[in-house]
């Protein structure tokens, strides 16, 4: 088939399920407005989790954006793993936490400055918390507080910036500007706290807010430019920064991806931290499906005793219970990679590379590759041990069947996500809602609310008793006895509110039934026209 007429396909394709996610997102707000959840006494976060990735997975159509999630522990090697694929150093690699809210780097044919890019709208909540902090550091009972941040050069150094009106900004050009945006980024997080105050992260849930670094994938450069957007998604491991709230942004950002790149520490592959990463992934596992990978970095540290590369997949398909697969596992040495990538990419022209003083990596190459002795470091030895740093990092592999692959299928891989997550939140909304109140015919729902209304009457009557013969009870004793009343009251006031709401709805055509079976019926339809055509 040909590629224009895939075009026309997928254009097609994505009307209808941009159309379909409209309904769903008015399905979900319809239970959010009618209080359906709370009424079968559950969480309506549900329903609005399901708005937020539905509206996600719209946007993410509109050009056709394949979104990546990596996510592993701190120490697992994942901004080094990023770095590895985008082939040059865009995330730094400091010895402290540095993803505190999740970042966006964009595969952009030509780029090869990176460009980082934060809305004025997204910066707004963080700059409030730069005045309020800065407020805070000229109070009294701070100082104490101030002057033991000044163990920590690294974070001081954002104190201190903070003090002269530092402000959040909305651009930044090259690896040294976004350098600083990220460590600012992070060090607020874990400057806030020590000043009771904290970071806004629930004004950083949907994809739109995040920052996004714009960048030539090295690796993709010589690839045509495709009818699709790949981004990879850096999350926040749920072990950084000793945080709580990081692990439930870890869950919602894993729910909104496309896909799934979980890079695990070979040296700590049943790690406590690790198990909490599988946990999360487990619980994605039906929307995500194939698109699960693992990476297992780190795997320069095997010697004769560890785990080779097929003990490995095995290892790792069984610690996930299945959900990542063999064929879906990578052991990599990720560092090994990135600077055999590098090196290769900003080579002179003369084969020698940049000079040690100004460029830190340089000397990790050196020292990775066994040149440390100058005399070794000819322009024949550099090229060798560039091609045997890059072999032995088996990175190439994972590069051209998940990345090379997704940034190819990016516009087939974004409509079977949103398929996928659509199906998957009506079914959960299926089991939870009709499994209660389906089966119940109209004269049963009304013989229980008529029921439910007798209950009501006589408790009223012998509460009302209840207070009468105990006059005695005064303050405390008698507040606690009015307490249970009311909250008996509660209880079965909700009750028969939810039952009149089930009898209405069953009493009239019902929408919002009629529409789940809409949806249901159409997106199988919609799954298959999308295999015919990829």
């Amino acid at each position: 088939m040909s590629n224009v007429i895939n075009t026309t396909d997928l254009l097609k394709i994505k009307q209808e399920v941009q159309a379909l996610l409209i309904n769903g997102i008015s399905i979900f707000e319809q239970i959010v407005d009618l209080d359906l959840l709370e009424c079968l006494e559950q969480d309506k976060s549900f329903a609005q989790q399901a708005i937020a990735v539905l509206n996600g997975e719209y946007l993410k159509l509109e050009i056709f954006e394949t979104v990546i999630a990596v996510v592993g522990t701190m120490k697992a090697g994942k901004s080094t793993t990023i770095n590895a694929i985008v082939g040059r150093e865009i995330l730094p690699n400091r010895n402290a936490p540095m993803t505190a809210i999740p970042t966006l780097i964009k595969h952009r044919k030509g780029q090869k400055q990176p460009h980082l890019t934060f809305s004025k709208k997204a910066s707004q909540p963080a700059n409030q918390l730069v005045r309020d902090l800065k407020k805070c550091f000229q109070q009294e009972q701070y100082t104490a507080t101030l002057e033991k941040l000044r163990t920590d050069k690294d974070l001081y150094l954002t104190v201190e910036r903070i003090q002269q009106g530092i402000k959040v900004v909305n651009d930044a050009v090259g690896e040294k500007q976004i350098f600083d945006f990220l460590v600012s980024i992070n060090d607020l997080v874990r400057i806030a706290p020590h000043f009771d105050l904290e970071f806004p992260f629930d004004q950083y849930q949907n994809i739109d807010q995040l920052p996004i670094i714009e960048v030539e994938f090295v690796y993709l450069k010589d690839i045509p430019e495709q009818y699709g957007q790949l981004v990879l998604l850096d999350t926040p491991g749920p072990n950084e920064a000793g945080q709580t709230h990081l692990r439930p942004m870890l869950q919602d950002q894993l729910k909104k991806a496309s896909a799934v790149l979980i890079v695990m520490d070979y040296t700590q592959l049943k790690s406590e931290a690790d198990a909490q990463v599988r946990e999360d992934i487990q619980s994605i596992a039906h929307t995500a499906k194939n698109r699960i990978y693992a990476l297992v970095n780190k795997f320069d540290n095997c010697d004769r005793n560890g785990m080779k590369e097929p003990e490995v997949k095995t290892f790792v398909e069984g610690l996930t219970e299945g959900v990542i697969k063999q064929e879906n596992t990578y052991p990599v040495a990720a560092k090994w990679a990135y600077l055999a990538k590098r090196a290769k990419n900003e080579r002179f022209k003369d084969g020698s590379l940049p000079d040690v003083e100004s460029n830190g990596w340089v000397e990790d190459f050196y020292d990775e590759a066994g040149l440390r002795r100058e005399s070794h470091r000819t322009p024949e030895r550099i090229a060798e041990a560039i091609d045997d740093l890059w072999q032995d990092s088996l990175f190439s592999q994972p590069l051209k069947e998940v990345i090379t692959i997704s940034y190819k299928n990016a516009a087939f891989v974004a409509l079977d996500s949103a398929i996928d997550k659509l199906d998957r939140y009506l079914e959960q909304f299926r089991k939870l809602y009709f499994s209660t109140v389906q089966p119940s015919s109209i004269d049963t729902l009304k013989d229980e609310l008529t029921r439910l209304t007798k209950e009501f009457i006589l408790l009223h009557k012998k509460m009302e008793k209840m207070l009468l013969q105990n006059t005695h009870l005064f303050g405390t004793e008698r507040q606690k006895v009015i307490k249970k009343m009311e909250q008996t009251y509660t209880h079965i006031f909700e009750k028969q509110n939810f039952l009149i709401q089930v009898i209405a709805q069953k009493q009239r055509p019902n929408y919002l039934e009629s529409n789940i079976q809409f949806l249901e019926y159409s997106l199988p339809n919609l799954r298959q026209k999308l295999l015919n055509i990829s």
